[in-house]
This record gives C-alpha cells, sequence and structure tokens, in this order.
C-alpha cells in the first residue's frame, strides 16, 4: 500500500502510513525504509528524513542499495552534500542511480566541476550511464562551454543501443547551441524522429544568442509551418535576439503579433525584452511609454532594462530615477549599485561614484568578480581579473603578448576603468581581465588553427572586445566568447555581433 500511495503521487499518505508500522511493529526493514525515505525525499522534509536515517542506522539489518540510494537522493536534492558525499562513500555498491543522484547534488549546489569530476569516474569505472545521467551532466558542459565532454557524451548516445527521448535530445541541442556550436545544434534536431515545442524553442533559442537572427526568423516560420504554436518561451529568445542584434522595428513586430495574432499574453519577461530593445536602440521615450502603460506594476527586470539603456546612453537623471525604484525593489541586488556607480563614471562624476562605492561597503554587498574559463586538454581552467600573475609573468605569456603587440600595434583603451586611477593603473587592470588571460592561455596551450572557447560571467568590455578581434586576426584563430548576455564569435577581425550588444 505504501509503494502505491509513493508511485501515485501521495507521498504524505506513505510517510502517515510508515509512522502507523513503526507504532504497530517497532523495528521495520528496508522495504518501509525505502519507500519512507522516497517520501521525504517528495516533500522535502529533511527532518523527518534525518529521523528515518537514524531508523537505519539502528536497525539490525544492513540498509540495501535502494535504501543507501534513497538516503543520497534526500540529502543531495536538499542540499546537503557532505552528508550525501558521506553516505555514496560507505554505501558497498554503486550502480547508476547512486551516481545519479550525487552528480544531480554536485549540480544543485552549483559543483559543476566537481559535477564532471564525478561523471568522469563513473565512467572511468564503467559504470555506464542513464538518460537521467545524460540530462543532468550534459547542461553542465553547456554551462562551462565544455563542447568536447559534449561530443564524447554525443559519440555514447550514438553508440548505444537504446533510442534516446526527446528530453535528452533537447538537452544535447541545448548543450551545442550553449557552446556556440550551432551547426552541431542543427544537425541534432534535424536528426530527430519525434519534435516537441521545447525541440523548437531550444533551436530558435540557440540562433538568437548566438547572434543568428536571420536563422531563428526562419525557424520560426519553420515550426509555425510545421503545426507548432509558439509559447512564451519563443518569444522571450526572438525578444531578446531582437534587442542584442539590433533589429528594432522587427522586435516591435513581434511584440504585437504575440498579443494579436498567437494570444499569447506578455509577462513581466517579455516587457523587460521590449523595454531593452527599445532602450538599447536609444528610443528612450517610447520605451518609457511602454513602463507607463502595462497592466501590472514594472518588476526588477524591466527596471532593470531601463537602467542599463541609460548606462549605455549616459542618461544620468534618468538612471538615478530608474536606480531609485530598483533599489526599493531589489535592495540587496548589488549590480543595481554597481550599474549606477558605471553610469557616474562614464560622465566623469567621481564624487557621486565615491558615495554609491561607500554605500556598497556599508552594506555588506560585494561587487562580483569577473571570471572566465575555458575547456583544455579534459580540465575546465578558471581565471580571475587581476589573477594568475605567475602565468602574466611568465616567458611563454609575454612572448606571446609583445608578439600581438608589435603586430597589431594595440593600445589600451583606458575608458573602460571606470576607476578614478592613474593611466598606467587603468592600462595594467584592463590588460588583467580575466576573459584576456583566459584567451592568452588558449593560445599558449592549443594547437595552431584550433577554435577559442571562453565563458565569463560578466559582461565583456569594450577594450577586450577590441582586443580579441585584433587577436582572431593576426593569429588566423576563430574564438567563441560567451558572456552574460550573448554569444561574440570572432573571426579575421570581426565579431558576430557587429559592435553592437
Amino acid at each position: 500500500m505504501g509503494i502505491g500511495y509513493s508511485r501515485n503521487g501521495y507521498p504524505k499518505e506513505a510517510l502517515f502510513l510508515y509512522y502507523e508500522m513503526v507504532c504497530r511493529f517497532g523495528q521495520l526493514g528496508n522495504f518501509a525504509f525505502s519507500m519512507a525515505l522516497k517520501a521525504c525525499s517528495d516533500l522535502d522534509d529533511l527532518r523527518t528524513g534525518r529521523a528515518v536515517h537514524a531508523q537505519v542506522v539502528k536497525a539490525t539489518e544492513d540498509p540495501d542499495q535502494v535504501v543507501n540510494n534513497a538516503l543520497v537522493r534526500l540529502y543531495s536534492e536538499d542540499g546537503c552534500l557532505e552528508e550525501a558525499i558521506r553516505v555514496f562513500d560507505e554505501m558497498p555498491q554503486r550502480n547508476v542511480v547512486s551516481w545519479n543522484s550525487l552528480i544531480g547534488g554536485l549540480v544543485k549546489k552549483d559543483g559543476v566541476f566537481e559535477a564532471m569530476e564525478a561523471f568522469r569516474i563513473m565512467q572511468g569505472k564503467g559504470m555506464g550511464f542513464s538518460w537521467v545521467t545524460l540530462t543532468t551532466i550534459l547542461p553542465v558542459c553547456a554551462r562551462v562551454t565544455a563542447l568536447v565532454s559534449g561530443k564524447e557524451i554525443h559519440a555514447v548516445m550514438v553508440k548505444s543501443t537504446a533510442k534516446p527521448d526527446a528530453p535528452v535530445l533537447n538537452s544535447l541541442m541545448d548543450m551545442y547551441a550553449k557552446c556556440g556550436a550551432m551547426d552541431y545544434c542543427r544537425r541534432a534536431f534535424d536528426g530527430m524522429q519525434s519534435k516537441d515545442l521545447s525541440s523548437w524553442n531550444t533551436l530558435i533559442t540557440g540562433y538568437a544568442i548566438n547572434g543568428l537572427m536571420t536563422e531563428a526568423m526562419e525557424s520560426f516560420q519553420e515550426m509555425i509551418c510545421s503545426g507548432f504554436s509558439p509559447d512564451g518561451i519563443t518569444f522571450i529568445a526572438l525578444l531578446s535576439g531582437c534587442s542584442h542584434a539590433g533589429l528594432t522595428d522587427e522586435g516591435c513586430r513581434l511584440f504585437e503579433r504575440m498579443k494579436i495574432e498567437y494570444a499569447v499574453s506578455p509577462t513581466a519577461e517579455h516587457y523587460a525584452c521590449s523595454v531593452d530593445v527599445l532602450g538599447r536602440a536609444g528610443r528612450i521615450e517610447e520605451a518609457l511609454e511602454i513602463v507607463k502603460n502595462m497592466p501590472f506594476k514594472p518588476t526588477g527586470s524591466i527596471w532593470g532594462s531601463l537602467l542599463n539603456s541609460c548606462r549605455i546612453h549616459g542618461l544620468v537623471p534618468l538612471g538615478e530615477a530608474v536606480a531609485k525604484q530598483l533599489f526599493e525593489l531589489e535592495p540587496d541586488n548589488v549590480g543595481n549599485y554597481v550599474m549606477l556607480s558605471n553610469i557616474y563614471a562614464s560622465a566623469g562624476m567621481w564624487e557621486s561614484v565615491r558615495t554609491v562605492r561607500e554605500l556598497i561597503e556599508k552594506m555588506g554587498m560585494k561587487k562580483e568578480a569577473g571570471c572566465s574559463w575555458l575547456h583544455v586538454k579534459s580540465k575546465i581552467h578558471t581565471f580571475v581579473a587581476g589573477g594568475s600573475n605567475e602565468f602574466r609573468n611568465s616567458a611563454e605569456y609575454n612572448k606571446v603578448w609583445k608578439r600581438l603587440i608589435e603586430e597589431a600595434g594595440y593600445v589600451p583603451d583606458t575608458g573602460v576603468v571606470l576607476h578614478d586611477v592613474s593611466e598606467e593603473t587603468r592600462a595594467m587592470w584592463v590588460c588583467g581581465h580575466s576573459e584576456r588571460i583566459a584567451t592568452m592561455f588558449a593560445l599558449i596551450n592549443t594547437g595552431s588553427g584550433m577554435p577559442i572557447r571562453i565563458t565569463k560571467n560578466l559582461r565583456v568590455c569594450l577594450d577586450c572586445h577590441s582586443w580579441v578581434k585584433i587577436v582572431s586576426k593576426v593569429t588566423g584563430r576563430v574564438i567563441v566568447l560567451r558572456d552574460t548576455n550573448r554569444f561574440h564569435h570572432f573571426k579575421d577581425g570581426m565579431c558576430s555581433c557587429k559592435d553592437y550588444w
């Protein structure tokens, strides 16, 4: 009866039955423990789960693999990673479910690099995989731009006698898209026997974030002709793509078509995209009209889009008014304070910059450090702005750097450093940005002609963008840089964003 409750979505009833069994029989076995632990996981009830674990420890019967797997899952899903690892390490035997639970827990706690390592160990032990394994690890490959690892997983899928289902193939497409490999993404899509709306949305989103808006719009029309109706996710992808590609009029038309032609009610995120489309293009009055006339109060994302437009176009008074709204809605979001500080810095208002930075310090907030990473020789290498001093002072680094400077005649644009410091310090800081260090590492440690793929946690700065264009021209390398907003594909001194981002 307990298993019946558990399998049919009644975890609370399954747990009540367990209580009744404890009261009636006292000592229980693995069958009852596994049922109770599953119910605790489904209810997110860690406290009761710990109590069941205590009963497992006290039991005369050793826990079997099902009970141990249930414990790993319970602790992993509740973020108690240390306890999950302890149970995992003490297991006499492990199966695919055990590894899936551990990897899922690592991913949930943002341990993406550890999750990748756990998957490698799992495969090294000949454990195999399930589709759950792949839908967990493929998004990790996407997140850290580990294209080589993603391709290896794809190869394993191809060799498998079992046919992957749509969610697995959608995860594969998403991985390729987020690694900037849209040709592979399209091939995976075309090879699918059965596509769902998520498949189409993944394809369209992939094209949009990679700056291929012609292909995104063509895929949108193809989707409509195939009998699929677009949803809110479809239009977020298209509107965001139009914003970053400078397709202002097309973005405005899509926003209207969404409501009238496809009966999709705009959410706050759609309005934020629409405001961003207009704001980036300098059509601030129209953006303000949208904010004024929307059917609900503007959210943080909407005000955030408007504040970013103020940063782009140097609108200090409006930026101050927008920032005030954001500080009320999101008092703990340091990004809003940093953006206002940058608006002041761009206008040379250093006293106002100091005031905002003192406020950030007083509130105990910290600006997120610039961080970039790339996948080289089966390892994820991470670089932080201003760090990696030993590498940056090495003979190899200086040799390559000197060659780039001499061949390109590069001079740092210190205007991007929004601090009131000397020109020498500005030049030193801008040359120490994380994406620049990552690019240099790739040039030294990968074969000539190999594409370079880098991910950054923040928006790439203007000077680093110019510098990477120069590097791509001098070295003949294709460099794919993914920042917090979009992809930049550099080739022969040009960028796919056409310097509009």
